[in-house]
């Protein structure tokens, strides 16, 4: 399965039972059809923030569903500070783009606290490559050398 956003292959990443669609070119999220239903209730015993709420006015280019191929519809995800995620009608997939899944977090705390479990595990699963990606040249393979 292809990224929506940036046409890479996604990683499946296992977490709790929920299997996460990460692209590690532009580190989106894709969850299918209830995953995020299943990760609301881990982060917050609670589902409502963290599903898609009203339709988002934007002009947004809309991104095609990484299941379906339809064109996804804009929808507000988050109560204090929404987020507009990308949300498939036809099989209830969502995307979000990198850091939109630690901003709906912040929203659902009075500190701003982003540091839960699923986002922690993210980031020590997927840090260390990225931050070898980011350290190389452009064209250089993750085998040769930057000196």
């Amino acid at each position: 399965m292809n990224c929506p956003r940036c046409q890479s292959e996604l990683i499946v990443v296992e977490y709790h039972a929920v299997e996460l669609d990460y692209c590690p070119e532009c580190e989106g999220l894709w969850f299918d059809s209830g995953e995020m239903a299943l990760v609301a209730t881990q982060m917050s015993g609670s589902q409502c923030d963290l599903l898609p709420q009203e339709r988002a006015e934007t002009k947004e280019t809309r991104l095609k569903c990484p299941e379906c191929h339809k064109a996804m519809d804009k929808r507000l995800l988050g109560a204090t500070d929404p987020v507009i995620a990308d949300v498939c009608r036809l099989c209830d997939g969502l995307w979000l783009d990198h850091g939109e899944l630690e901003q709906v977090v912040a929203g659902m705390h009075p500190s701003g606290e982003t540091d839960t479990p699923i986002i922690g595990y993210l980031r020590n699963t997927f840090r260390p490559g990225l931050e070898e990606k980011s350290s190389r040249t452009p064209g250089q393979t993750s085998g040769e050398s930057s000196n």
